[in-house]
């Protein structure tokens, strides 16, 4: 055989391993024949790789589930990985917090932690969160796959580095080389938004289509989307950044980008923020003065005192959840996905999901209206960081060559 075949030979062989441990990782507990169907491939094939993986303590087998009707004799086995086989750590240095945390090989948590946000200063960001990385690291229980650091602005997951962002100390350093050389552990560096979508497709993803959007609202505002297990990071690795597209011409100036109107400076917890300051300063508001007394107003006192009726704080929820609403349509009627993911802070009161809702179903375009569908995800501080490890599960365990 010459060296040209073998290599090629080679390759489909290395290619046809990560697409059966993709399709397992996702599909888990799957019969052997099921994975050979979908992918193909010859039972015998699969079953080689199989029994490798079982070997290596990969994956766990077990007996599958008795269908109704079923006749007895000897029951089918069914795969999965095996969670305790290895693990992975997360961060998201997000605008009010880090969230840290160490996962198994299936996502579930090992150890999780929230830290203060990030120092601006470069150097002193990668000491602080080497060491963070460092002390979770020391509890893992089992391999250590390596680690997934997610940021705001233009990152690089290629490069390893933040193109651009509103922290401009930042901007063109190599973040994930520097934190890889202080670990020992392999780094991958993304947008902590597009991580956070990662997330819910690998760990989550049994339910979700292959084209799905995650709009997610903070301090900003971003709606990546992921298309047949991939991320879309564009050119620029800016995909998704909606929080910047002009909805407002003589609207305010953004504090991000510096250009008046745009969506995160009418809409985003900052702009909320002003807004809601701006009425405290003048007297109105009463619900939301009585909640801040002389305390710091935080999006959390703006919500309670939306719950709690304040009208005036409800005008600006339901002005701000409007425009949201109407960005959120013009994301559907561009790309038409099979679904959207909710996610953001907003959402923890049903009101400001109905308005949403109502706002964005009043502009979809066509079929969009009946057919995409929208649903709202709790919640969670740790989104990103288990995010972030779900894409170092992918890269150096399900994708390894």
């Amino acid at each position: 055989m010459s060296q040209e075949r073998y290599r090629g030979l080679s390759a489909v062989r290395r290619r046809n391993r990560q697409n059966l441990r993709a399709l397992l990782y996702r599909r888990a507990p799957v019969a052997r024949s099921e994975l050979a169907e979908s992918l193909g491939l010859t039972l015998p094939t699969v079953t080689t790789s199989v029994a490798q993986m079982l070997a290596e303590g990969l994956l766990l087998e077990e007996p599958a589930p008795e269908s109704p009707g079923s006749q007895g004799g000897r029951p089918a086995a069914v795969l999965r990985f095996n969670p305790a086989a290895g693990c992975a750590l997360g961060v998201e240095l997000g605008p009010y917090e880090t969230a840290v945390g160490l996962y198994d090989l299936t996502g579930g948590p090992i150890v999780e932690r929230i830290f203060p946000v990030a120092p601006s200063d470069y150097d002193e960001m990668v000491e602080t969160l080497s060491g963070q990385l460092a002390q979770l690291a020391a509890e893992a229980p089992s391999p250590l796959l390596g680690a997934g650091v997610g940021m705001p602005g233009f990152v690089s997951r290629e490069q390893g580095m933040v193109r651009a962002s509103s922290r401009t100390g930042w901007n063109g350093k190599p973040v994930a080389e520097q934190l890889s050389a202080r670990l020992g552990l392999p780094v991958l560096a993304d947008n902590n938004v597009r991580l956070r979508a990662a997330g819910q497709e690998l760990f989550c993803g049994s339910g979700l289509p292959d084209l799905f959007a995650y709009f997610f609202v903070s301090k900003g505002i971003a709606c990546p989307l992921l298309i047949r297990d991939e991320l879309l990071s564009g050119c620029t690795s800016g995909a998704g950044e909606i929080g910047h597209m002009v909805i407002q011409p003589d609207g305010p100036i953004c504090p991000t980008c510096g250009r008046r109107g745009c969506l995160e400076a009418v809409t985003g917890e900052t702009a909320i923020l002003r807004e809601c300051r701006s009425l405290v300063q003048f007297g109105r508001a009463p619900l939301l003065r009585e909640l801040c007394g002389e305390k710091e107003l935080d999006i959390k006192a703006v919500l309670q005192a939306q719950q709690a009726g304040d009208d005036d704080v409800g005008e600006v929820m339901d002005r701000a959840v409007g425009y949201l609403g109407l960005a959120l349509a013009n994301v559907v009627n561009l790309i038409s996905p099979a679904q959207v993911l909710v996610d953001g802070y907003l959402f923890r009161l049903e009101q400001n999901r109905q308005t949403l809702l109502r706002e964005a179903r009043r502009h979809f375009y066509g079929l969009n209206a009946q057919e995409v569908a929208i649903r709202f995800l709790p919640f969670d501080h740790y989104g990103g960081a288990r995010g972030a490890a779900a894409a170092v599960i992918e890269r150096f365990c399900i994708r390894a060559e």
